[in-house]
């Protein structure tokens, strides 16, 4: 059966020759399970499969910062312009410059003809060119980070704007297997059929099907985004799951192709194969719950003055024992607090339990919830160094 242009991550993916091949020959990398690889070699195939990668095309990035897709795409075609928040002051690191040309040819990861490069700071809510000005655009992994619907639709109609009739605008993005949109600020994880929704109502028309099916594969199941956050620093660099279980939220990455075609009735994409996939991601996530907190779990800190902090955690419902371990050198006595919100809920942390410990008695506890997210504070009573103190986790 055909791979689909329009849906989610899957490990089988990768062994589609097709896309061994662009990964291989267009972004001269190795295959090996990235997602953000196989959003590059998503985009690239649709555009290819719509003819857009010829000679005469001119194509516009935005939010691509300084990515490998571009230096694919640049020798397939007459013009690319490559757009992010190019500042010197940018909250994007990585795209932080004053010239973003300089920018973009000093990332080069191999040679390409700069004359046909472009690069400039621009939101991708407000496209700054006339209209029909481009035969496709891309975004790898930015339109979630955008800001709130209004702002989403803002963007299609800016797309639709500057393409030219029978356009393409291939993207990606995050879509999860809740049943909810997670709202975080500036980084949207969609609910499918929010996300279709949201193309539904622009002037844009996506594909017929958005194929939200994640085959069973060991590889397919929910896994930790940082590894790091358990004490396993090198485990980014070993593996990077396709299916992420990332603070209580199943989501992987998902591409949504969209054409210019202002003749045509709009028709809302069919969402394919997402209950199946939420019945068994969330079977799965809640096995790697239990058997991450079945024994002690040795946690990343981060130190902020005299207080200690771990990354937000989610457990099953029950109980959570944390042990405090205090070297030589190290303040005896700490105050924790824990907080509490829902997975679903960004903003309503809330306090849910505290107390005291001392390097004697290093030991708390507090209950849990499956839908709660937890986050963990000490502060240091006393004197002493805190980079040392060790704290670990378990199911009690």
């Amino acid at each position: 059966m055909p791979l689909s242009l329009q849906k989610v991550c899957d490990i089988h993916d990768f062994f589609e020759p097709e896309i061994d091949a662009i990964i291989r020959r267009d972004l001269r990398s190795v295959p090996f399970g990235s997602r953000r690889a196989w959003e590059f070699a998503m985009i690239f195939r649709a555009l290819g499969a719509k003819g857009k990668l010829q000679g005469s095309a001119h194509g516009l990035a935005m939010g691509a910062g300084t990515e490998k897709l571009i230096y694919a795409i640049v020798p397939r075609v007459a013009k690319t312009v490559v757009t992010d928040l190019y500042l010197p002051d940018s909250g994007w690191i990585g795209v932080r410059t004053e010239s973003p040309r300089d920018l973009i040819r000093k990332k080069a990861p191999w040679p390409v003809d700069f004359d046909k490069v472009d690069a400039m700071a621009m939101d991708m809510r407000d496209l700054r060119f006339p209209d029909e000005s481009f035969d496709f655009c891309w975004s790898t992994g930015a339109f979630e980070h955008i800001g709130h619907d209004e702002d989403f639709l803002q963007h299609f109609r800016e797309v639709d704007r500057v393409l030219k009739p029978g356009g393409v605008y291939a993207f990606t993005t995050a879509v999860t297997f809740g049943g909810v949109t997670e709202r975080i600020p500036h980084n949207y994880y969609f609910d499918p059929n929010h996300l279709v929704d949201l193309i539904h109502a622009s002037p844009l028309h996506a594909e017929p099907v958005f194929d939200c099916y994640v085959q069973d594969h060991l590889l397919n199941r929910p896994h930790p985004e940082r590894y790091q956050n358990y004490g396993f620093a090198a485990g980014n660099q070993i593996s990077k799951p396709i299916v992420s279980f990332r603070r209580g939220v199943t989501l992987t990455a998902n591409v949504m192709v969209l054409t210019k075609a202002p003749e045509r009735a709009k028709v809302r994409p069919r969402v394919e194969g997402l209950e199946r996939s939420r019945a068994r991601l969330a079977d799965q996530a809640h096995h790697l719950i239990r058997e991450t907190w079945a024994s002690p779990q040795y946690l990343e800190t981060t130190i902020a003055g005299r207080t200690l902090k771990v990354q937000p955690q989610v457990f099953a419902d029950g109980r959570a024992e944390f042990d405090v371990i205090v070297p030589p050198g190290a303040p005896a006595k700490y105050k924790w607090v824990v907080k509490r919100r829902p997975v679903t809920a960004v903003y309503t942390w809330e306090t849910h339990a505290k107390g005291n410990v001392t390097a004697q008695a290093g030991t708390f506890s507090f209950p849990t919830r499956r839908d709660s997210l937890y986050s963990v504070k000490l502060e240091a009573v006393g004197d002493g160094s805190l980079d040392r103190v060790v704290i670990r986790a378990k199911a009690a």
